[in-house]
């Protein structure tokens, strides 16, 4: 049954964030022109600022595709559970916890895709400005060796723990967002304005608990140390580490809260 309800939440939900990834690499590769045509326009100022002009388009666009496709997903959550379409949900021959399994499970395969899309996109583009720039693959190899020194680039211990931050962000991502909405419909009256107050108290608390971090893996330690090349790299792979932790734990919690709420305290419009 969980599939059938994947199916359905995918087919339902496909549009947009397909159309946004599209936008991510139409992005990318326009970028990627206006950069490397920045050397052929000569001293015409104008078109050299509408180029540079473009690259702060596409940070834009990157922000604004992956921020689009997570309030699309928060939306069409908060339709389906918790407004009038809730009685139809709740009525369907299945256990609610499918239901928020498959909401789940959607939410992030698509908040994951944008996030890989997007750094396909800064690919595209990092390459169109190594092709404009004129850099020669001996000097990207020494750049790469030089920051691989301090950072361990090629360290299994680092590949993993990026691997598992890449991950877990997206799904983190969107339960809390899901959390919020659980958490705001409860409010009698002005449940939206409840989910972004709920919004914004974790923003606040993730805030606090990214200080605990930087402080547990000593990282403000090193800014006093006298060879931080050393051991920036330990204390960068600790820091990402800890907050992968962190919010593995918090993404446990927000799921747990979302089940608990659509087993017992629906509040439907």
């Amino acid at each position: 049954m969980l599939g059938k309800l994947l199916k359905h939440d995918i087919i339902a939900t496909w549009k947009v964030p397909v159309a946004l990834d599209a936008v991510l690499i139409v992005l990318g590769v326009l970028t990627a022109f206006a950069v490397q045509g920045i050397h052929s326009v000569g001293d015409s100022v104008g078109m050299s600022i509408f180029m540079f002009s473009f690259v702060g388009v596409f940070y834009i666009g990157i922000i604004a595709a992956n921020i689009i496709t997570l309030i699309y997903l928060v939306v069409r959550y908060y339709r389906n559970l918790y407004t009038s379409e809730g009685y139809l949900t709740f009525t369907l021959p299945v256990k609610t916890d499918m239901i928020v399994h498959s909401k789940v499970i959607t939410g992030s395969v698509w908040m994951f895709l944008s996030y890989l899309f997007t750094v396909v996109s800064l690919l595209i583009a990092g390459a169109g400005f190594i092709k404009a720039t004129h850099v020669t693959p001996a000097e990207l190899k020494e750049s790469f060796t030089q920051i691989n020194a301090v950072m361990g680039l090629t360290d299994p211990g680092f590949i993993a723990i990026m691997i598992l931050v890449f991950l877990i962000t997206p799904i983190s991502g969107i339960l809390c967002m899901y959390f919020s909405v659980s958490i705001g419909q409860l409010w009698q009256n002005h449940k939206v304005l409840g989910s972004v107050l709920c919004i914004v108290a974790l923003y606040i608390i993730n805030q606090f608990i990214s200080q605990i971090a930087f402080i547990g893996s000593g990282f403000w330690q090193m800014m006093g140390s006298p060879d931080v090349d050393a051991i920036f790299g330990r204390i960068y792979r600790n820091m990402m580490l800890i907050i992968s932790i962190i919010t593995a734990l918090e993404g446990v919690a927000y799921y747990i809260v979302c089940l608990v709420i659509n087993r017992k305290c629906v509040n439907l419009d």
